[in-house]
């Protein structure tokens, strides 16, 4: 049954069509017939609902109604007895708590009470569903378990009650993340609750102990189970939508749990997600049956409005599909400026995009009145980073951006600041804003539809007024109906680029599935054939059949061994190649003076030389180069150093590179402006900039997202190629150690796999401070009250640093 359908079909009847335009336009033309019509239609929709759970497109629409007609005319009854009735109890506690509705019998006074006994968790009201998941989930005993639920509903704290249920019968559990800022914020908030165990959020950190909570990405996870014979008893995969993919990250996440799983057939698996339409879709095996458990409908009920390039502003109302004009306006800044809340989210995908975006609103920005709190911020990120960070005068006037780019302790430091300061109104920024901190949004600006499909909208838009936002005391009701904006360029979308197709996307709350992972059951061969991608998805399923198989050569166990790091994304892997690249490694174990040759002069000659035609990396084949090679052997001898002198490094380099007429730098398609060559590696694409058209301002600002780009190249891409060289002992344990840590130090490597970099360690060194530094009887980093004292009176920038991990 298409009950959506039967939704849009309700425009058909001419007085509904106009009633609701009138509430989705101007709700104070309504009459009170046409007030009461919808108030009716309402009660009917959700009636039946009730009478049949599949019509959920009936309830959001009975819901939107009584929510804006409640908030627009102050008349809370109808928006009261539609949450008790639903189960929206925050709502319902919300407007008793506040006396926006009185009551006139004993038995309805009672209901506010009951709720607060009964659902009452962690000071917060849940709604009916939420109680009713997270007991249902705690008390499973299914093997593998699903819970999909809306941003903000609480799918964190899960994880810890479900820990905390299973610490009687578990002793390993292991909490997979995709991203390094999702890491350390869940790595802080197991770590607030106490639990007696060690936490482990690198692979290393891991010494035989018997109990452990792991927060991990699934290369961290996988490293771990590789170099020792144990498994995870219990699982939990975090954004685990991502399994659908077909990127390198999401084929190793469906090979840790498929591990894991060998290892320990009765190991239990918790799958997280906003987004999963139907869960036989994440499974890998026929045999699985995942326990569902699903918050089926979002509390909040956006508005939708559209930024034309004419000026002209249209509103979108998603159950009867249709765009009504509401104003006009000069330009799209004008839009934005006049239409942005005390904290506003611009959205854009590309880095260089942001960047821009930023310059242009900052500009038509007057200076906003510097607080001593900002005052220090901008202070801090003339030291710590570069006097002429563009973020720096963007600050003054109250606008941030962040991309994936900026360096980590830059982007979580602005992230944080933002969350804190009052008059940093904007934010600008890509998916990044996902993969972090929960920051206090409340309006939403999209300027970019690219690669901007149907659910990474509702993922994106879920950011928007979080519910611990709403019911903050005094509660937000309003904040329920957040606004989003859609705004139509050129520039910034695409040319003739219309937003109001994804617009449209969004009248349906059900979206199909797209399982592009061949790992998992549900692929469909038959549909990547007619699109072209049965090859890749074939040699995924043959990477991964060598990577569970039992190895019966020197080559297989060199091939296995190559996919199990990742290195099958960066090779075209065949048995030939793994023979040749063991040939080499053979010979280099015999050269008496091995050692001595540099770890990247070791590197090239074994795994890049005459293997151009293997390499299908447009990155790693750079390193063919001896000028790619020169620049990595710089930039490994100043990691030592702090951020700022890192970057002041990297301008002088770029400044010598001028002046030797060799200006022409590879830097990737995030920033790259034209090609090098018209034929061979990179033909056709934009991945250099040409260094001498560049401003001293600009060097010092592609020198800071360099820094991220090679340390992420470095984490990523070279560090596989470091262990494997170690574990066929092409390197040696001290070279390995300096190589990864920057020391052979082991309390200085046990705190950089905490998280710390070695510039922190040895400031904390040279400040006398590690003393105060020990660990408690599970292994988990603890501070004195010396070091409590030495932190308070620390600067900002480098508190928080220090703050993050300890």
């Amino acid at each position: 049954m298409d009950d959506n359908k039967l939704i849009q079909d309700l425009k058909a009847l001419p007085f509904y069509h106009s009633a609701m335009e009138k509430l989705t336009v101007s709700p104070d033309r309504l009459d009170e017939n046409e007030k009461s019509f919808l108030l009716t239609v309402a009660i009917i929709l959700l009636r039946k609902y009730e009478r049949d759970r599949r019509l959920t497109s009936f309830v959001e629409l009975g819901y939107s109604i009584i929510l804006k007609y409640s908030l627009f005319f102050g008349d809370y009854a109808p928006l009261y007895d539609f949450s008790v009735n639903i189960g929206y109890y925050p709502i319902a506690q919300a407007i008793t708590e506040f006396k926006q509705l009185q009551f006139s019998d004993i038995a309805a006074s009672v209901i506010p009470t009951l709720i607060n006994e009964g659902f009452k968790h962690d000071n917060l009201i849940e709604t009916f569903s939420q109680k009713h998941t997270r007991d249902e989930i705690l008390n499973s005993k299914s093997k593998d378990i699903c819970y999909v639920a809306p941003t903000s509903f609480g799918k964190s704290s899960i994880i810890l009650d479900h820990i905390a249920t299973k610490w009687s019968v578990y002793k390993r559990f292991a909490i997979i993340v995709p991203t390094k800022s999702l890491l350390m914020q869940t790595y802080r908030a197991v770590r607030d609750r106490n639990f007696d165990a060690k936490i482990i959020i690198h692979d290393e950190m891991y010494n035989h102990e018997e109990r452990f909570i792991a927060v991990l990405t699934q290369e961290r996870a996988l490293r771990l189970l590789d170099k020792h014979d144990i498994f995870f008893d219990c699982l939990y995969i975090d954004e685990a939508h991502r399994l659908l993919e077909r990127d390198s990250r999401s084929i190793l996440l469906s090979r840790l749990i498929k591990l894991n799983r060998k290892r320990w057939p009765n190991s239990e698996i918790v799958y997280l997600s906003p987004l999963i339409t139907n869960v036989d879709n994440l499974k890998m095996d026929t045999s699985q049956e995942i326990f569902e458990q699903r918050i089926a409908f979002n509390i909040k009920e956006p508005e939708y409005f559209e930024y034309c390039t004419s000026g002209v502003v249209q509103k979108y109302n998603r159950f009867i599909d249709e765009f009504f004009p509401v104003d006009i306006y000069i330009n799209m800044f004008a839009y934005i400026t006049l239409n942005a809340t005390k904290k506003t989210f611009c959205y854009l995908y590309a880095p260089r995009k942001i960047e821009q975006f930023a310059d242009e609103l900052a500009q038509i920005k007057d200076q906003i009145e510097i607080s001593d709190t900002l005052n220090t911020v901008i202070t801090n990120l003339k030291e710590y980073v570069h006097s002429d960070f563009y973020a720096i005068e963007y600050l003054k006037k109250g606008i941030i951006y962040l991309h994936g780019k900026m360096p980590d302790n830059v982007k979580e430091y602005l992230e944080y600041q933002y969350s804190q300061i009052p008059e940093l109104q904007y934010i600008i920024a890509n998916k990044v804003i996902l993969e972090g901190v929960n920051l206090p949004i409340n309006s939403l600006f999209i300027l970019s539809g690219r690669n901007l499909h149907e659910k990474d909208l509702i993922n994106l838009i879920g950011r928007v007024n979080r519910l611990d936002q709403v019911f903050s005391s005094p509660p937000k009701l309003e904040m329920l109906i957040p606004q989003i904006h859609f705004v139509n360029s050129d520039k910034y979308n695409r040319k003739h680029g219309n937003l109001g197709n994804k617009m449209r996307l969004l009248k349906s709350s059900v979206f199909a599935d797209k399982v592009k992972n061949p790992i998992l059951t549900n692929f469909d061969f038959d549909e990547a054939a007619e699109k072209g991608g049965i090859e890749k998805c074939k040699e995924i399923i043959e990477s991964e059949n060598t990577f569970f198989s039992i190895a019966d050569d020197p080559v297989q166990e060199l091939k296995r061994k190559m996919i199990s790091l990742g290195m099958n994304s960066i090779f075209s892997l065949s048995d030939e190649l793994c023979q040749m690249i063991l040939n080499r490694i053979d010979r280099a174990k015999k050269y008496p003076r091995l050692h001595e040759i540099h770890f990247l002069d070791r590197l090239r000659s074994i795994f890049i030389i005459d293997f151009s035609a293997s390499i299908v990396d447009e990155e790693f084949a750079r390193l063919i180069n001896d000028k790619a090679i020169a620049y990595y052997k710089m930039f490994f001898d100043s990691r030592k150093q702090s951020l700022n002198e890192n970057i002041a490094r990297e301008i002088r380099y770029f400044k010598q590179r001028i002046a030797n007429g060799d200006s022409l730098m590879y830097i990737g398609e995030s920033y790259g402006e034209l090609p090098y060559q018209a034929t061979g590696r990179s033909a056709y694409r934009n991945v250099y900039i040409d260094l001498s058209k560049k401003s001293d301002r600009q060097l010092a600002n592609i020198a800071i997202v360099k820094q991220k780009m090679e340390e992420d190249f470095v984490s990523f891409k070279l560090r596989m190629f470091f262990q494997l060289m170690f574990d066929y002992s092409i390197l040696d344990e001290e070279e390995y150690h300096r190589i990864l840590y920057g020391t052979t130090d082991k309390k200085k490597i046990f705190l950089v796999k905490t998280g710390l970099t070695i510039n922190l360690i040895n400031r904390l060194e040279r400040d006398d401070q590690l003393k105060n530094i020990t660990f408690n009887k599970y292994g988990n980093l603890i501070t004195n009250e010396l070091f409590a004292d030495y932190l308070r009176h620390a600067d900002d920038f480098y508190r928080f640093e220090l703050s993050r991990f300890l």
